[in-house]
């Protein structure tokens, strides 16, 4: 099992479909409303308070929002032909970004500044879901979840009309899973944020450490079992 293959896994999509339901919640509780991931979310809220003349709360969403965009064109600028012989792991790459800002963050030693925080955890948080893309054969997002749960509804539908379908009831398991460890995360982290504030990134970062490390197991795992299976031959 390579290292694409692994990030594909049950246990690797439910670690960072909860670090995205977290994070959302952290920047959302506390730090003035603002989505870390859900840029439906950040759009709606910049129109509404648009219109209703707030314009220093509106402000505050417009800065994720760039993030994410730049987000975008660093991922695909990695996945271009240029790049690849140098950046041979980008998924890998971006996830050790991701710890390491939010580590950098957790820690305080450079401020809780909004004008760097809420636009950095929406780039390394898009860097995630543009990274990791798939359960299984599946394709999801795990910063967020209406796309997750639309196709989950789908594919319960199909298990049971017109008639059983097991191969979709599994899919459909998959992505309600995705749903509810967003939804799970979403929890954990809106109640650690008001527990403890920045310091509760550090419960983030060990829900991303948790991911790479249960990646690293199982690529280890697959190569113990084919070396064992070599020296069987």
């Amino acid at each position: 099992m390579d290292f694409d293959s692994a990030s594909r896994t049950r246990s690797v999509a439910a670690l960072l479909t909860l670090s995205g339901g977290f994070l959302d919640a952290f920047t959302y509780v506390g730090h003035g409303g603002v989505f870390a991931n859900t840029m439906t979310g950040n759009v709606a809220l910049l129109g509404i308070q648009i219109a209703a003349g707030d314009w220093a709360r509106a402000a505050r969403h417009i800065p994720p929002l760039i993030a994410f965009v730049f987000a975008v064109f660093v991922v695909h600028l990695l996945r271009l032909d240029a790049f690849a012989a140098s950046v041979r792991r980008p998924a890998l790459v971006c996830l050790l970004l991701e710890i390491a800002f939010l580590s950098i963050a957790a820690s305080g030693l450079v401020g809780d500044s909004d004008v760097w925080l809420i636009p950095g955890i929406s780039f390394v948080a898009t860097l995630q879901t543009l990274s990791f893309t798939h359960i299984e054969n599946l394709t999801y997002t795990s910063v967020m979840t209406t796309g997750n749960l639309r196709r989950a509804a789908k594919k319960l539908l199909e298990a049971f009309i017109p008639s059983y379908d097991r191969i979709a009831l599994h899919e459909a398991s998959l992505l309600g899973m995705a749903g509810f460890c967003f939804f799970a995360g979403a929890v954990f982290g809106g109640v650690t944020t008001r527990m403890l504030h920045d310091g509760a990134l550090w419960l983030a970062v060990l829900l991303l450490v948790a991911a790479l490390v249960q990646i690293g197991r199982l690529v280890r795992r697959r190569e113990d079992e084919a070396a064992a299976r070599s020296y069987g031959e």
